[in-house]
């Protein structure tokens, strides 16, 4: 995706929170490799309260709805559209890429004193 100086500053602008390319490269069933590139705000908590809320009802929908509601560039409707029958492409997207903004690499302790 080739984007000019003046475009990217026009979204920078729009979203001072920070903008971020995103692309998602897979292979379907038959071997063909498809390449999805757009433009996407940084989430907000308040969009990572609806992804967990919407995961409660279903999971692929969820992911999927999560990623159109952040792409600010080029419109999300075609974006959608090529990623639609790929679930796994999407979540893997989210799960690596979107996941870490509300925090990654975790670990925990816990002991009963």
């Amino acid at each position: 995706m080739e984007l000019n100086k003046e475009k990217i500053k026009e979204l920078k602008d729009a979203h001072p929170e920070g903008i971020f390319e995103g692309e998602i490269n897979f292979s379907d069933a038959d071997k063909k490799t498809h390449k999805v590139e757009f433009v996407y705000r940084k989430p907000t908590v308040a969009d990572g309260e609806c992804y967990a809320k919407a995961t409660q009802k279903s999971i692929p929908v969820a992911n999927l709805n999560f990623i159109q509601s952040i792409i600010i560039y080029p419109e999300p409707g075609p974006i959608i559209e090529q990623l639609r029958e790929y679930p796994s492409a999407y979540a893997y997207f989210v799960q690596e890429e979107i996941s870490p903004f509300f925090g990654a690499n975790f670990s925990t302790k816990s002991k009963k004193l």
